[in-house]
């Protein structure tokens, strides 16, 4: 059967249509664009699946799925992207999950934690590259008169554990008296030793106008990464 050059051309804008359709298909998940090497196996998960892990592997008796949201990516520098998923429960609620691909090819819950988490994101990549990349997970929380953000800085161990290598507060409010004590914090990375710098300003305000009361207040402190975790160190070494 003889096909005319029309007819090859066409066959041709179908098959490449059809490869960039599949990497499209590839390329998200749950709305988000995957930041993953060629070479890590993609999949394309979907939330009846992660729904039936965290039934079957959760602590919860019940859990308020409309509001989950999950990614892959990969945490620990394998050929398989891991699953973080979170549960937006309210303001200060929620649930945070990690799920670790297994030889079998089964998903397994390895952390959960009772956060409401605003955000996760690859933070710092080490130039060892034993370490894993750590993520930055801030999450909130709090109650009546008070609300913290907390950012926690964690990475897959060696041993397949879903560590937290720091924690440190990013904004702190409580409201007292008709005043609000508030703490600002912030961290950043010095890439000549791979040392962390932490910084906390407290200040009180007026819950009334929001103005200053009083003088500001900041602490500086330096940590470094020593067997597994962040540890203080003295400002002079």
């Amino acid at each position: 059967m003889k096909i005319n050059r029309g007819m090859k051309i066409t066959l041709l804008i179908i098959v490449i249509c059809t490869a960039l359709a599949s990497i499209s298909i590839l390329s998200f998940i749950n709305g988000k664009s995957l930041k993953n090497e060629d070479e890590v196996l993609q999949t394309v998960l979907t939330k009846d699946e992660v729904v039936a892990w965290i039934q079957a592997q959760g602590k919860e008796d019940e859990y308020y799925f409309e509001e989950l949201l999950f990614e892959e990516n990969n945490i620990d520098r394998d050929l398989d992207l891991e699953v973080l998923a979170k549960i937006d429960g309210g303001v200060h609620l929620g649930h945070f999950f990690v799920f670790d691909v297994q030889l079998d090819g089964s998903y397994k819950l390895i952390y959960e934690q009772p956060w409401h988490v605003e955000l996760w994101d690859i933070e710092f990549l080490f130039d060892n590259d034993d370490i894993s990349p750590l993520y930055n997970i801030v999450t909130r929380a709090g109650g009546s008169g008070i609300d913290v953000r907390e950012v926690h800085l964690m990475y897959m161990s060696h041993n397949g554990e879903w560590t937290e290598a720091w924690k440190g507060m990013l904004k702190e409010r409580t409201a007292f008296e008709n005043k609000n004590f508030i703490k600002m914090g912030s961290y950043q990375f010095n890439d000549d030793n791979d040392d962390l710098f932490y910084w906390q300003t407290d200040m009180v305000t007026a819950i009334e106008d929001n103005k200053q009361i009083g003088e500001l207040t900041t602490l500086f402190k330096r940590f470094e990464f020593r067997e597994g975790q962040f540890v203080e160190k003295d400002v002079l070494d």
